[in-house]
């Protein structure tokens, strides 16, 4: 799906997920924030876009069906260095959170996250990056 434009949006979001259900709930979440939102459901889908756009946030599943989203966060880095990434996974352990994290990342959230939470993470990275 390709990025959309709006200059009065809070910021711009690349959402990956492989699963497409998650995918919409999450990108309508997204946008009722107030934010714009592409998405993409394999890491090659992923850095086409961050190669075609720059964004704010990147919110990267951990398990994508090309690779892993840690591996993801480490290519878009080389493309946009600043750009904060959240995890989500409905998979990792602590020990799975924290070595992720210690590899590329910014901040980590299980699945099922709700609104309010992804929403409140979203805002946290956002003003840190600033």
């Amino acid at each position: 799906m390709a990025a959309e434009k709006d200059n009065a949006a809070k910021g711009h979001v690349l959402h990956v997920d492989d699963e497409p259900d998650i995918r919409l709930l999450i990108a309508a979440s997204l946008r009722d924030f107030g934010y714009v939102v592409a998405t993409a459901g394999t890491n090659a889908e992923a850095l086409e876009l961050a190669k075609q756009f720059k964004f704010d946030l990147c919110i990267l599943d951990v398990r994508l069906p090309d690779g892993s989203g840690i591996q993801l966060c480490q290519k878009i880095h080389q493309l946009q260095p600043s750009v904060p990434v959240l995890y989500y996974s409905a998979y990792a352990s602590d020990e799975e959170q924290e070595a992720a994290l210690s590899v590329c990342g910014d901040a980590y959230l299980k699945k099922p996250v709700s609104a309010a939470k992804l929403e409140q993470t979203i805002a946290e990275l956002l003003k840190s990056k600033r």
